[in-house]
């Protein structure tokens, strides 16, 4: 029988994230692809664009599964996963864009021959499988507060900054208390209470899938995603940054990403390489908290959910959990991510609050 296929799209920095991490768990022979081609005596390349759909179609020949990890997600067409329906090769990606997702999913309604896998990363695959261990037991789920705490050391790319940069001082809107309110991006500071090496961090409102897919899937009435960076100066340059758009002196900072992304890398000398993503579920007068802690390398965390759903494909295992549109609430159960988690040196953490 011949070898199965996994075709990842986009060598970025978290594309080579995932090129290491598939081969250490799925049995599958990996083909790449990009506009440049990406040199490897690991894995086969090729040479395809997501603006190209025939491109697309030639790289899609014998794959039966393929992983968007191209970035920024803003503004990047559905092609792919077009084709992936059409072909019926099973689909996922690493989008944190609201818009996007909603694009995908919507795409994605009534297919039931392939698993289509939308923002298969922190957010919204592993934000919510944490969501869901939080709030086992506690009933009628009142509040979600998500927190992404990641290291000053960890990746700070250009398509990673720039994808921050969207949200930066634009407005979206959340539901706070039953109702959905218009907020801006990297306001309204609130702490959370990491495990350690961790500790409190202060995050600040940024725009994710999460605040429009978890209010239905768990019947919150309020949905809040935070992150922050592990430098104080960075968090207040950012809130800068909001000032300015919110008094008109700039449209968006989208433009100067590239210069971030430089002054990041200037400062990444500074602080940890360890991170980790939290949330925090209420119920009634009860509440719980869930983290995974990664204790080095925390930029891993996001290409994990990716990998895993990529070794259940192959496997053949819950075929019909794992077809059409599938959900972030429930694709993973507490042992099966506790036992991923250790594979890879992280560790979950559930505590009482």
């Amino acid at each position: 029988m011949p070898r199965r296929k996994v075709l990842v799209l986009g060598a970025g920095y978290f594309g080579r994230l995932l090129i290491d991490d598939l081969p250490r768990h799925a049995d599958c022979d990996l083909i790449v692809a990009g506009r440049r081609r990406f040199r490897s005596t690991r894995v086969q390349t090729a040479l395809a664009d997501l603006w190209d759909p025939s491109s697309l179609e030639r790289v899609l020949a014998g794959v039966n599964i393929a992983i968007c990890s191209a970035g920024p997600f803003q503004g990047l067409p559905t092609s792919l996963v077009d084709l992936c329906l059409k072909h019926r090769v099973h689909y996922i990606d690493l989008a944190d864009d609201r818009s996007f997702v909603r694009k995908v999913r919507l795409l994605a309604r009534g297919a039931n021959e392939t698993a289509v896998c939308t923002g298969w990363s922190t957010v919204s695959a592993l934000s919510g499988v944490l969501v869901q261990i939080a709030g086992e037991g506690l009933g009628a789920i009142d509040s979600i507060c998500i927190h992404m705490a990641p290291g000053n050391r960890g990746a700070r790319h250009t398509a990673t900054v720039a994808s921050l940069m969207y949200s930066v001082g634009q407005q979206f809107t959340v539901l706070r208390d039953g109702v959905w309110r218009t907020v801006t991006g990297w306001s309204e500071p609130r702490d959370f209470a990491f495990p350690p090496p961790i500790g409190r961090r202060r995050g600040f409102l940024v725009d994710v899938p999460d605040h429009e897919l978890f209010p239905e899937l768990f019947n919150a009435r309020t949905v809040e995603f935070r992150t922050s960076s592990e430098l104080p100066l960075w968090n207040r340059s950012v809130s800068l940054l909001r000032w300015l758009v919110d008094r008109r002196v700039v449209r968006d900072w989208v433009r100067w990403s590239r210069v971030f992304q430089r002054t990041a890398a200037f400062l990444s000398w500074m602080g940890h390489d360890y991170g980790s993503i939290g949330v925090e579920v209420t119920g009634g007068a009860a509440g719980r908290q869930a983290s995974i802690v990664a204790d080095f390398t925390a930029e891993r965390l996001a290409v994990m959910p990716a990998s895993i759903m990529t070794t259940f494909l192959l496997s053949g295992a819950q075929r019909q959990q794992y077809q059409g549109l599938v959900s972030p609430a429930d694709w993973l159960s507490r042992e099966q991510l506790m036992t991923e988690c250790t594979k890879r040196g992280f560790r979950l953490i559930v505590e009482e609050r």
